[in-house]
């Protein structure tokens, strides 16, 4: 489907209008009539978004006073004052939205009038807040978000920029952040203390594109209700980190997705301190080795993880994987892998 029929604008009552996986672009124009719509929904997953390049955002829609929830906007294809109508959207609680186009002209004026909505979207009650993009679009306008948004409780940024370093306003004041997604160029101690101070933090999600080759020691203070945390390494360049757990890190964590520099992990007898994350029940380590590092390196790893998980009283399920011989390490003795994982 491709086409909206114009008579939709009849359905005066409609709340939801859900367009997902269909090929419409472009709105008609006078759907901003349905005035009692709560629910507009054009794409939520990121893939689609991308594929499908999102849709325009229609001219009038700030006259929508009732819309809670807006996904699949391609703000460089919608007009600078249907940018700028988003923020008179006072009732709106989840915002998704597609971001490309950086370096031009045009690019720069959207920026700058989606920063602006952003920011007063973020003091009425904005709850979730999804920007991806399909490009090297930079996001370091998101740095100005102001004043804070405290009622934000989920933050997404997809596509392949990574920050220099954390937003100035992800702080531990933002007492309502539950769901943290974000990109950075490498993940610091500093940044991990500020996120570890945020009390109502559920899931964090950390991509990074560098190569760290100092551990990094996550401190026994933090996290207090954290229960899933993803240190993800981007997939189109050579990252790589070595991150340890401390006596009461993360106390309540339940689920780990994590990165293992083998050859500097070595060094510390690949030690992960799974033992110290009472909770644990799943974990996935991914071993992320320089070019030389050798497979008898890659298989001590993997036994020396394998010892820590049947350690833990809770027997946690444990994958290990090798990236670069794409394979999963099955046991302490077994080199074969599966294709179905």
């Amino acid at each position: 489907m491709s086409r909206l029929p114009s008579e939709i604008v009849r359905l005066y009552d409609l709340e939801t209008l859900d367009l997902r996986n269909t090929h419409i672009e472009e709105l008609p124009a006078r759907i901003i009539l349905l005035s009692k719509l709560q629910h507009l929904l054009t794409e939520t997953d990121s893939y689609y978004i991308v594929r499908k390049g999102g849709t325009k955002i229609p001219n009038g829609i700030g006259n929508m006073r009732n819309l809670e929830v807006i996904s699949g906007f391609n703000i460089i294809k919608s007009s600078l004052c249907a940018v700028e109508e988003l923020g008179n959207l006072t009732s709106l609680k989840e915002l998704h939205l597609q971001l490309d186009g950086g370096g031009s002209q045009e690019y720069k004026r959207h920026e700058e009038m989606l920063l602006s909505s952003i920011c007063n979207l973020g003091t009425c009650k904005l709850q979730s807040l999804w920007i991806c993009s399909s490009n090297s679009t930079p996001f370091r306008f998101l740095d100005s978000w102001s004043p804070l948004p405290y009622n934000l409780q989920i933050f997404i940024m997809g596509g392949d920029y990574y920050l220099p370093k954390l937003p100035k306003w992800i702080v531990p004041a933002l007492a309502s952040l539950t769901y943290l997604d974000i990109n950075l160029i490498e993940a610091t101690e500093e940044d991990l203390r500020i996120l570890g101070e945020m009390s109502a933090l559920l899931c964090l999600s950390l991509a990074f594109s560098t190569v760290q080759k100092e551990r990094l020691a996550l401190q026994g203070v933090g996290f207090p209700c954290l229960k899933e945390f993803c240190l993800i390494r981007a997939t189109h360049c050579a990252s790589a980190i070595y991150l340890t757990f401390e006596e009461g890190a993360m106390p309540k964590l339940e689920k780990l997705a994590l990165p293992l520099f083998a050859s500097v992990a070595e060094e510390y007898g690949f030690y992960l301190g799974l033992g110290h994350l009472p909770f644990l029940r799943d974990a996935i380590v991914t071993l992320c080795n320089d070019a030389d590092t050798s497979f008898e390196i890659k298989s001590a790893a993997a036994a020396a993880i394998r010892k820590e998980a049947n350690g833990h009283p809770n027997h946690p399920m444990l994958s290990i994987y090798d990236r670069t011989d794409d394979r999963y390490y099955n046991s302490d003795e077994e080199e074969n892998y599966s294709d179905e994982e």
